[in-house]
C-alpha cells in the first residue's frame, strides 16, 4: 500500500524554491529541501527534468501582470532589489548562472524561460508606463524598450558579478537602479 502524501506538489515546489536559489541545483538538494527522498520527487514529477519543468512553470505563472499597488516606481525598485547579489559569494552567483544554463539545456525549459522573460518584460513595461503617468519617470523612451533595457542590464550585471572578485561590485540591483535614475 502506498503511503499517503503529506504535502501537495505545490508545497513541495515551494520548499524547493525557497531553499535552492543560491546553491547549485541537484535532485538530492531539492529532495532535502522538500524533506523527501529523491526517489519520491522522481515518483511525483517523473524525472529530474520534470521537477525543473514544474519549478519553471510555477515561476512563469508567478510573474505579475501589472502593478500590485499604487507605487509603480517603488515596485520597479523592489524588482531591482530582488536581483541583488550583495552578501552572496561568487559560488552563489555562479549557482544563479548554473540555473540559467540548466534552463537552456532543453527545448521545454528554454521555452518556459522565454515565456517567463517575456512576461517579466511585459510586466516591467506596464510598471514603466505607470511610473511615467505618475511623473516618477520622465522618459520619452517607449516603455517596452525601457523594459528590455532593464532586463538586459540585469542579465549583463549578473554576468559581471560572476567574474568580479567581489560580486557586490557589479550588483545587478545597483545597475538597474542606475538605469532607472538616469530615466528620472
Amino acid at each position: 500500500m502506498a503511503r499517503p502524501r503529506m504535502m501537495t506538489d505545490e508545497e513541495v515546489l515551494e520548499r524547493i524554491s525557497a531553499a535552492v536559489g543560491d546553491s547549485p541545483w541537484t535532485l538530492t538538494g531539492a529532495a532535502q529541501a522538500a524533506g523527501l527522498h529523491p526517489s519520491t520527487l522522481i515518483k511525483r514529477f517523473g524525472s529530474r527534468g520534470g521537477v525543473l519543468l514544474a519549478l519553471s512553470r510555477r515561476w512563469v505563472e508567478a510573474v505579475p501582470n501589472g502593478p500590485a499597488g499604487e507605487d509603480p516606481y517603488g515596485e520597479l525598485m523592489a524588482w531591482a532589489a530582488s536581483l541583488s547579489v550583495r552578501g552572496l559569494g561568487t559560488g552563489a552567483v555562479l549557482a544563479r548562472l548554473d540555473m540559467l544554463a540548466e534552463d537552456l539545456r532543453t527545448p521545454e525549459l528554454r521555452d518556459l524561460l522565454h515565456q517567463g522573460w517575456q512576461r517579466q518584460t511585459d510586466y516591467l513595461a506596464v510598471l514603466v508606463q505607470a511610473a511615467v503617468d505618475r511623473g516618477d519617470l520622465r522618459t520619452t523612451t517607449p516603455p517596452a524598450l525601457v523594459a528590455r533595457l532593464l532586463m538586459d542590464t540585469a542579465s549583463g550585471a549578473l554576468l559581471r558579478a560572476a567574474v568580479a572578485p567581489d560580486p557586490a561590485q557589479a550588483d545587478p540591483c545597483t545597475a538597474v537602479h542606475d538605469l532607472l535614475e538616469a530615466l528620472k
